[in-house]
């Protein structure tokens, strides 16, 4: 009885701690890739700044690179740049955002 009752506590806890966490919605998984990837950043560098995962963070990169907020800089190895249209986004971003503000 001792070994279930300790595994309902702990799943207690578990969903404790899970509820505080908050979904980032795509908008804001944009603006912390683009925020991550700074004047130029490699693949590895922004997966660790954005706080994804590489398949999703190569997901999110190929939509921003069709979007043209991103582009290529170098191939080898490969190295990412925020283009002005990106820097705008960010730009229109943070207004949105300080108006909000109250």
């Amino acid at each position: 009885m001792c070994a279930s009752r300790n595994t309902s506590e702990k799943a207690g806890k578990l969903k404790e701690v899970n509820s505080d966490r908050k979904r980032r919605n795509i908008i804001t998984l944009y603006v912390d890739i683009l925020n991550a990837i700074g004047t130029c950043s490699r693949k590895s560098h922004i997966v660790y700044r954005a706080n994804l995962n590489f398949n999703r963070c190569q997901k999110y990169l190929d939509e921003l690179l069709r979007m043209g907020l991103i582009k290529i800089e170098k191939t080898h190895p490969i190295k990412w740049s925020v283009t002005e249209k990106g820097n705008e986004f960010l730009k229109k971003y943070n207004e949105i955002q300080n108006l909000l503000q109250l």
